[in-house]
């Protein structure tokens, strides 16, 4: 994962973790806050009790390849947090458990509706609500 779509730095993580707005599933938790660029920043975070070491950086190892291989919507800081279960997950599941949280926080560009960061009351549709 390129440089410039990493999130880091304290005080940013600390803040899209305290005032953004949050999705989970079985394996992992979103948390999300706009950032007003022109691209979308990720941090991975996989605690102790995921599994030891070896475990945890190979869950943050296949959540960088999903992302990067995922088209997600600019303007967003998140973090990937991995849950308890995403140690003994495969590839294909933490990629469908990925793919279901930017589907429902509206991250993923094949989304039909598209809410504005700046003024959430100004909703737009995309050529794919007519599907």
């Amino acid at each position: 994962m390129q440089q410039r779509h990493r999130l880091s730095g304290d005080a940013r993580i600390g803040e899209v973790h305290r005032r953004g707005r949050s999705a989970a599933n079985d394996l992992l938790v979103i948390r999300l806050l706009p950032n007003g660029l022109d691209r979308s920043r990720f941090c991975f975070v996989a605690g102790k009790r995921v599994g030891n070491a070896v475990v945890r950086n190979q869950i943050k190892r296949r959540l960088r390849e999903v992302i990067r291989n995922s088209h997600s919507r600019p303007g967003w800081d998140s973090i990937l947090i991995a849950r308890r279960g995403a140690g003994e997950a495969k590839f294909p599941q933490l990629e469908r458990a990925v793919h279901n949280l930017l589907r429902r926080t509206q991250l993923n560009k094949a989304e039909p509706e598209v809410v504005d960061p700046v003024n959430p009351q100004t909703v737009t549709s995309t050529p794919e609500a007519t599907r």
